[in-house]
Parts: structure tokens; sequence; C-alpha cells
């Protein structure tokens, strides 16, 4: 019963709606957001909400992992307003209110907003609770330091839309965490339905979207729509792994005594690289970058007063160097600003950028940094 999408772009209309005809075929309806809402007694439920219900030790215990592996890595100061989309039962919400954050939640279902909001009277903590949609985020004046998605963001359709919105929704240095989501390598397709059988009973019984992404595809949406992402495995299983998306940057400064750039001759030191006299190899290359599309400068920043010398090849590159981006020869006599840049275009946001010097002939130098800085739009 799975659709048809072998050779499909997975960012395509033609693609959701083959995911969107799947669900009809599963649901015997079309999805609507209105499909997620679930009544239920929220003064029953606010005494003892899911997972404690289920009187199951094992599912009490994998979802206190799970939150707990999420809350180990918000970097976020106490106190800091972070932004909880479909909180349902309120336990991560609750957590984190208790912990010390300003938390707003936002869910689709009036009761769950309801039961929030007993469960924070109880704990005698305060929750914004606001009853709307994931699109919700784009109405947001007031950015906040993350926004935290936990077992809900594979319940969005138009995910990209999503992710755009919190571009404005998030502080220029804010956050998304995303803990317990569907995403892994195992999943047969770029995103789409799951149909193993939890999922088959939630989309037919109660209408849900269940969704599942591989790593691959997360990791495009988010660098499509501006984020970069760095995943933080805590076990086997997707419900204990944490992402961790940061808006892209337009200025990197990364020193030559950082890990992150390398080289090939010549010594690294606490604070550079040094090169002395040296007439082949590289030296240096990094810091390997995800840069956002547009034209930029790359630049090497040479030790104020030290000797410059030598012939040799800058460029930018990607895909570990297989593919350049943009190249030039340099005579490092002629150099009089205390460093060399050069400028190149990406189309499209780019992982794991890196500049490069390779020496042709008696280079002598001493690097301190390097760095990429956006030109700004005419």
């Amino acid at each position: 019963m799975a659709p048809q999408v072998v050779g499909i772009d997975p960012f395509s209309d033609a693609y959701l709606a083959a995911q969107m005809d799947l669900y009809r075929g599963i649901s015997g309806k079309s999805y609507d957001v209105s499909n997620e809402k679930t009544k239920f007694d929220t003064d029953a439920l606010a005494r003892r909400p899911f997972p404690y219900n289920t009187n199951s030790a094992e599912v009490v215990g994998n979802q206190l992992l799970s939150i707990g592996a999420l809350l180990r890595q918000i970097k976020v100061p106490t106190g800091a307003r972070i932004l909880e989309f479909g909180p349902g039962w309120g336990n991560t919400t609750l957590a984190m209110a208790m912990a010390g954050f300003n938390v707003t939640a936002v869910d689709i279902e009036p009761d769950f907003c309801e039961l929030i909001g007993k469960r924070a009277q109880h704990n005698h903590v305060d929750i914004e609770v606001v009853n709307s949609d994931f699109m919700w985020a784009e109405g947001v004046t007031e950015p906040y330091d993350a926004v935290v998605f936990f077992e809900c963001f594979h319940h969005c359709a138009d995910h990209m839309r999503l992710l755009r919105a919190l571009q404005s929704a998030v502080k220029p240095e804010g956050k998304i965490y995303f803990g317990a989501e569907p995403v892994t390598d195992a999943f047969p397709v770029p995103w789409g339905l799951r149909l193993d059988g939890e999922s088959l009973w939630a989309i037919r019984k109660q209408g849900w979207l269940e969704l599942g992404f591989t790593e691959q595809y997360f990791r495009d949406a988010l660098l499509a729509t501006g984020w970069d992402v760095v995943k933080h495995a805590s076990g086997d299983h997707f419900s204990a792994n944490v992402w961790e998306a940061s808006k892209l940057s337009s200025a990197v400064k990364i020193a030559a005594s950082d890990s992150r750039i390398g080289h090939t001759v010549g010594v690294r030191n606490s604070n550079a690289i040094v090169i002395d006299h040296a007439s082949s190899g590289y030296a240096f290359h990094g810091p390997y970058s995800t840069l956002p599309s547009g034209k930029w400068t790359a630049r090497a920043n040479f030790s104020h007063g030290s000797t410059i010398s030598g012939r040799g090849i800058l460029d930018v590159c990607t895909n570990a160097g297989t593919q350049i981006v943009a190249s030039k020869g340099i005579d490092l006599r002629k150099v009089q600003s205390g460093g060399i840049e050069i400028e190149f275009d990406l189309a499209r946001p780019v992982r794991n950028v890196e500049v490069r010097f390779f020496c042709e002939s008696d280079v002598t130098l001493i690097l301190e940094s390097i760095e990429f800085s956006m030109k700004p739009m005419q």
C-alpha cells in the first residue's frame, strides 16, 4: 500500500500528494489539522496522565528516559523563553517549567490545553497555554530562546513551511530541539507515513498524521530552510535521540588553533599554524562550515608583522575537496593587508565548505584564523 515515490523529489508537491493519497486510503478521509484533536476527561487525567495511566513500568521508564535525554541537551539559561509545540499531556512542558524555564505551550486540542493548565496550577508554575496549530509560529512577534518538539513534529504535514516560520520565531542565537522524533535511516523513503501497526492504528482510529523521516532528508529539510543540525545520539532507538538545530550564520571566524582547521605542512602551536619555507602540501584547510546560499568572501588572516613569502593556490571547495567552488593563484610577496581572500557564490546551502592554500614555492606564513563573511544583498 506504500505510495510510489521512487524517483520523485521529496520536496515536491507530487511527493506530498502521494503521501496524502496514502493517508486517505488508510484513514478513509482527507487530512486536516483538526484530525489531531482528541477528547478526554481532563479531571481524571490531570491526576494520572500518560504514561502513568498505562500501568506499564516499561512505558513510563521509556517516556522518562526520552524526556530526560531532551532536557539534558537544552542549552539555554534558566529563565529563558521556550516555545513548545504539541505538548499533549504536558510532561515535557511541566518538566521545563519546573526547571525554571518560561514556557509557552501550543496545542491544537482544547482538552490538552486545559489539562496542562490544571497540572501547572497543581505544581505551582506559570505556563502560557495557547490553543492553536503549528502555524501559530508565523505570528510570533517576540522571538523565543528555543523551540521544542517532543513526539510531535512528525504530525506536521507542511513541515517545510513550519521550519521556515521558525526563522522569525527563534532568536538569532536560538535553538530548535527535536526529541523522540521518528528520524531514522531504517525508514524506507525520505519521508512519509509510518506503516507499523501502532502508526496504522493511530491513522485509522484517531485520524492522526504519523510521519517518519530518514536522517538525510531531515538534515536536508533543515538545511534548505536555513538551519544547521546536530544529532545527539543517546541510544539505538530514535526515541532516545535529540536533534539540535541552529540558524545558519552569515559570518564565521575560526582560530587556527581550532582542530577544524587542518594542515599537511608546518606546525600548529597554541594560537597559530606556522609554515616555514614549504614548497608542497597544504598550509591550511578548513573549517568545514555549513553556509547558506549567497555571495561570500573567504579570508585567511596572517599574524601581524610576520614574514609572508612564496606562491600557492587558494581555493574554496566542498565534498571533501572534490568540488572546487572558486580558485586563484596567490603571490604572497604582494600581500599587503595581512591576509588573503577569495570570493565565491553558493546557489544553495552547502555543508562542509573549506578554504585551502596549497604551497607551490617557498611558502612562509603564520595563519591566525579563517573566516567566511556573506556579502550584503544589493
